[in-house]
């Protein structure tokens, strides 16, 4: 309870620093359509203290206590009309404690530095984005937590299975505003330091990506997206697409692992990859309620050309309350991953019950219960298990 009171305390003294609100996008930014009238610079802090009460059947037990806080520091620049650069450092992580850039990328909202009115009837609905970034694979990775950067997650951990990569990348987002839709594609190499690529190990294959979404207020309150995305990539030696976090999970030492034993690199060593995502999103403002649901399938060969199939869901729901400041969040998370050669399929089961209370509009306190399971995975020797609380408190300004 001494930690816990320090937590609060640190989050109620902090507030006085949080001045400005910190706009979270849900999902992809909106067109930047703003005059230009000079470079305009921008900046952005979050900080995030956790606390975890974890007990686990594999490996060392957990002490209960308090995890490195987290710090991340963003810059935001409009450089020239319809051009913005934003670079990303984590401060602190529980991989780097040590400050790392997490990545840099440029958006284009038109091509009027080529010249004036450039391309102007393709680029009045699209915006083409280049740099290191987080993919745009699936809506999931628009509300996990990115190392201090929480407010978007409702709960405190992330899911079991993670689609998700930070990697060079070059995507064209075409939107019609019309019928409430949009497409994209893209193109990454995987790779966060492109130094590390070494000719002959197929770490030089890129991996291409698509994504369709259908996005519309149906009604005063209601609001309804539905997304597909596609992944692909052949003949890499680089699985990054379920281990692409850099920071670090939220809980500390999960199955001997520092930094990375809470997230399940279900399909770790694959060569070739073909996975499919699809999320539904509902958000209804008169009830507070909010829906989101993700179904992924993958399949792919390993660097044995060994076939493995992957079928991943989970289901979240979120009740919020007086105006907005407290909710109530559950989440049901279930994957199986069938190898070529196995008797019996991998499994990873994992739920999560939690509250919230935005203290102020840059301030929040989360608590949640998590229970983690996962069976017949060889490199365990048994089937392994952790569960127990957290806490974390969390200002971003």
């Amino acid at each position: 309870m001494k930690n816990f009171a320090k937590i609060f305390l640190s989050v109620a003294v902090c507030m006085s620093l949080a001045n400005a609100e910190k706009v979270q996008h849900v999902f992809e930014t909106p067109k930047d359509t703003t005059p230009f009238n000079g470079v305009e610079l921008d900046w952005g802090v979050d900080l995030t203290f956790t606390f975890q009460g974890l007990d686990q059947n594999y490996g060392a037990e957990i002490k209960d206590g308090l995890a490195l806080p987290t710090a991340d520091l963003d810059l935001e620049a409009k450089v020239m009309s319809g051009f913005n650069v934003k670079l990303e450092t984590m401060l602190s992580s529980h991989h780097h404690h040590e400050t790392f850039v997490k990545g840099g990328y440029a958006t284009m909202d038109n091509l009027d530095f080529i010249y004036p009115g450039f391309a102007k009837g393709f680029m009045d609905n699209a915006t083409i984005s280049v740099g290191v970034n987080d993919i745009n694979y699936g809506d999931y990775h628009f509300r996990r937590t990115d190392n201090a950067d929480v407010m978007r997650n409702p709960f405190i951990n992330n899911m079991g299975i993670e689609g998700y990569m930070q990697a060079g990348f070059l995507e064209v987002l075409y939107r019609m505003p019309s019928l409430n839709m949009f497409v994209l594609g893209g193109i990454t190499n995987g790779e966060v330091n492109p130094d590390d690529i070494a000719d002959g190990q197929g770490k030089d294959a890129y991996g291409f990506y698509a994504k369709a979404g259908w996005d519309s207020q149906i009604s005063d309150s209601t609001r309804v997206r539905l997304t597909e995305s596609l992944f692909m990539i052949e003949d890499t030696s680089k699985s990054r697409l379920y281990m692409g976090d850099k920071a670090g999970n939220v809980p500390r030492k999960i199955f001997g692992s520092d930094d990375f034993g809470a997230v399940w690199n279900a399909v770790s060593g694959y060569k070739d990859l073909t996975a499919s995502n699809t999320n539904l999103f509902i958000d209804c403002d008169k009830t507070g309620t909010e829906f989101f649901g993700l179904f992924e399938y993958a399949d792919g060969v390993n660097q044995s050309d060994e076939d493995f199939t992957m079928v991943h869901y989970s289901a979240e729901v979120v009740q919020r309350f007086a105006g907005d400041k407290l909710y109530a969040a559950a989440r049901y998370e279930n994957a199986t991953v069938e190898r070529e050669g196995d008797a019996l399929d991998d499994e990873l089961t994992q739920y999560q019950v939690g509250l919230g209370w935005f203290l102020s509009k840059n301030a929040m306190m989360k608590v949640e219960y998590i229970n983690q399971e996962r069976k017949n995975i060889a490199s365990y020797g048994q089937d392994v298990k952790f569960d127990g609380y957290m806490v974390s408190a969390a200002l971003s300004f």
